[in-house]
Formats: structure tokens, sequence, C-alpha cells
């Protein structure tokens, strides 16, 4: 294998966790084109080790089984859109094996874990003794603010980032 094959392996994956991670802190988004590039990275990944068609099939059956899944957690107003395709996309990442179930219960203890520090920041009421000049910063804002949203892809990227084994591409 080059060493562009293998930057490739270690490094791509990676970064767009730490996308995720960064743009759902942020913005509380992650873009389509982010997720989209996830997706695609797995099959010119998948192509540049030549992994077994037959292979292939299992991982992308399990990025549609968790996109249909996310979807449903979406309607049910769990998590947002973005949260449902990065979780798809990482799962079309780690296949059909046992890792996707760590991958599911790492992600669930650190939503949790997120879920715990923001319940204490807003009601600690954090904003109260901010500068306004801090909480008028969206992302701030968003953080501290009691009826927002939580920035999930932060779980899930993190999640990905401490499952993620480069070794296991290297067929």
């Amino acid at each position: 294998m080059n060493s562009l094959s293998s930057f490739i392996i270690q490094y791509f994956f990676p970064a767009i966790m730490v996308a995720i991670i960064l743009f759902d802190f942020f913005t509380m988004i992650i873009p389509n084109w982010l997720n989209a590039l996830l997706f695609i990275g797995f099959i010119g990944t998948a192509f540049l080790v030549k992994m077994p068609y037959e292979q292939v099939g299992w991982h992308l059956l399990t990025a549609a089984i968790l996109l249909l899944i996310g979807f449903a957690v979406f309607a049910a107003n769990f998590f947002g859109g973005g949260d449902a395709k990065s979780v798809a996309a990482i799962g079309a990442w780690v296949g059909w094996e046992l890792d996707i179930i760590y991958f599911m219960l790492i992600m669930a203890i650190f939503g949790g874990i997120l879920a715990g520090i923001l319940l204490l920041i807003r009601l600690l009421n954090i904003k109260a003794i901010l500068p306004k000049k801090i909480n008028d910063i969206s992302w701030v804002n968003a953080i501290i603010t009691p009826k927002m949203r939580m920035p999930y892809g932060v779980a899930i990227g993190a999640a990905g980032l401490v499952l993620y084994a480069p070794d296991k591409w290297i067929l």
C-alpha cells in the first residue's frame, strides 16, 4: 500500500469526525456535504483497499438500516436530521459487525455525559453571569439557553473517533 493510501486510511475518517464535532458545536448543524463526503469517502476507501463486494454490501446495508432508524429517531424529535445522516455514514465505515453496537453504546454514553453537562450549565443559569457580549455569540447562546437543542453531533463524532481503527482497513 502506498503512502497516500495509508495517509487517507489514517486521517480521512478522524478529520471528518472532528469536523462533525466542530460544526455541530458551533452551528448546531451538520452540513449535508460533510455527511456526503464521509459516505463517499467510505466508497473510495473500500475501493482503495479492494474490499470484497459482499463486505461492501454489508457495510451499505448497515448504513441503510441506521439511516432508517435515525430518521425514526429524528421524527420522534430526539435528534436532528444531520445527526441521523452522520450515524448512517459512520455505519457505512463500521459495517455490520459487533463494532456497530460499541459505536452506538459509546455514542449514548457520550451523549448522556454531554446532556448532563449542558443540563448543569443551564440549571446554574450561567447566562445571567456572563457579559452580554458573550451571551450574544450565537453558539454560546445555544449552549446556555435552557430550551435549545443539544449538539448531539459532538457525541456522534467523539464516538467515531474512539471507535475508528485504521488497521482494520489495511486488508
